[in-house]
């Protein structure tokens, strides 16, 4: 038995379970209700909980990739003058969608594990990708620099920003515009300064 769309089904439930019970409290049976597909159909696509994990992160990565893929004679310089119409018109539309995603990958990247964190599989996908298309060109590239730069100067804050815009914004009482202008003139001035100073 194969219902239409029932892999996406899966996914998206499974991102909602997740997202609430947190990926160690989830359970298949709930996704499954979740999802309105028997049990069996889950294990017919997945074969645990883990490999959901996987493939949603997998296909965030591969969508993350492409929306900050470069022109491959984009100098620091243009980065820093597009981050933010970048910021308002592509990353926040992309992180506002996988907010829940975000969030799971946040949590399970913050667990004490021998493993390599999530979030250093997106940065490294990133980088290397990024290494790739810069290759043949004058552009100076320290690959270990632009891991430390994007890390914790665009990734974490941003996926700060994304966990906690709403709650900041009740708790301390300021308005979501303000916020987001507010937000984005430190993300400037901090990871777009790392752009202007690499000219």
């Amino acid at each position: 038995m194969n219902l239409p769309n029932a892999r996406e089904r899966i996914l998206k439930a499974a991102v909602k379970i997740f997202a609430e019970k947190s990926f160690e409290g989830s359970r298949i049976e709930e996704i499954a209700r979740e999802a309105n597909v028997p049990k069996s159909l889950i294990y017919y696509h997945f074969k645990n909980k883990d490999e959901i994990l996987e493939v949603l992160t997998e296909n965030f990565i591969n969508e993350y990739t492409n929306i900050t893929s470069i022109n491959e004679k984009e100098t620091h310089e243009e980065k820093s003058q597009q981050l933010p119409s970048r910021m308002k018109d592509v990353y926040y539309e992309f992180g506002k969608r996988n907010e829940d995603l975000v969030r799971i990958i946040f949590i399970e990247s913050l667990k004490k594990t021998k493993e390599q964190p999530i979030i250093f599989k997106m940065v490294e996908a990133l980088i290397n990708k990024e290494a790739e298309k810069t290759a043949n060109t004058e552009l100076e590239y320290d690959v270990q620099e632009r891991r430390i730069a994007e890390f914790f100067t665009s990734f974490i804050p941003n996926y700060a920003y994304i966990c906690f815009y709403e709650s900041w914004t009740k708790y301390f009482s300021i308005d979501k515009n303000q916020f987001d202008k507010l937000y984005l003139k430190v993300y400037e001035e901090t990871h777009g300064a790392y752009h202007k100073n690499h000219k």
